[in-house]
């Protein structure tokens, strides 16, 4: 990150979460120079805000079709890849859309299969009751109404009938808008990696709560 985007990004940090947490976010970025660290979270009992309850009236919540997704690829700003499409039509991977009529309020990816891609040569195996949400988005009109919550109720809700009880998720360690967006959504932190490339090879070091990995089984 070159140093004008990277005080720029730490302004934002300030104004958003306030001194403390721009110093703490500066330091973990000084200490984990050249290292993508995740904090990994897991939800079982999700807060979905009650604003999103009720803004959601007459929303359609389902998992969309590999035709639905090409019509959303139109759009750039919805970030849907035809590799994305690929994955739904492997069965590998599923997309949770939020339909407001005919607009998209935005989705949520799992990753269906049970060896998970995380990152360019790490794969992590997951428990039999979870699934891995590992891309969002929420379009801009419909932010901050906590929609991105009520669509992992709606994840949670669906997927129950196949034994899912639990939603994981990393999140880059810098990124404390979404830390702090999935911890009112009922997400807690269970654990960490860190990913490092160096010279064509990939190092990778997962810490675990013992109570989440391979699982604690839900209440």
């Amino acid at each position: 990150m070159k140093l004008a985007k990277r005080l720029s990004f730490l302004v934002e940090v300030y104004r958003l979460h306030g001194f403390a947490e721009m110093c703490s976010v500066a330091w973990s970025g000084f200490l984990h120079k050249g290292t993508k660290r995740l904090i990994l979270v897991a939800l079982s009992r999700p807060r979905p805000i009650p604003k999103a309850l009720e803004a959601s009236e007459g929303h359609d919540f389902h998992f969309a079709t590999p035709e639905e997704l090409r019509s959303l690829m139109k759009q750039p700003s919805f970030e849907i890849a035809p590799v994305d499409i690929e994955r739904v039509e492997k069965d590998v991977a599923r997309c949770l859309v939020q339909m407001d009529g005919d607009k998209l309020t935005g989705y949520a990816w799992v990753w269906v299969s049970k060896v998970a891609y995380i990152d360019d040569g790490v794969y992590l195996n997951l428990p039999r009751d979870a699934i891995y949400n590992y891309k969002a988005y929420t379009d801009p009109e419909y932010r901050g109404l906590g929609f991105q919550g009520l669509r992992h109720l709606h994840l949670l809700r669906l997927l129950e009938g196949e034994g899912i009880k639990r939603l994981f998720g990393f999140v880059d360690h810098l990124n404390t808008k979404s830390l702090h967006g999935v911890r009112k959504s009922g997400y807690e932190k269970v654990g960490e990696l860190k990913i490092r490339h160096k010279d064509g090879e990939v190092s990778s070091h997962l810490v675990m709560a013992k109570d989440f990995w391979p699982g604690r089984p839900a209440d």
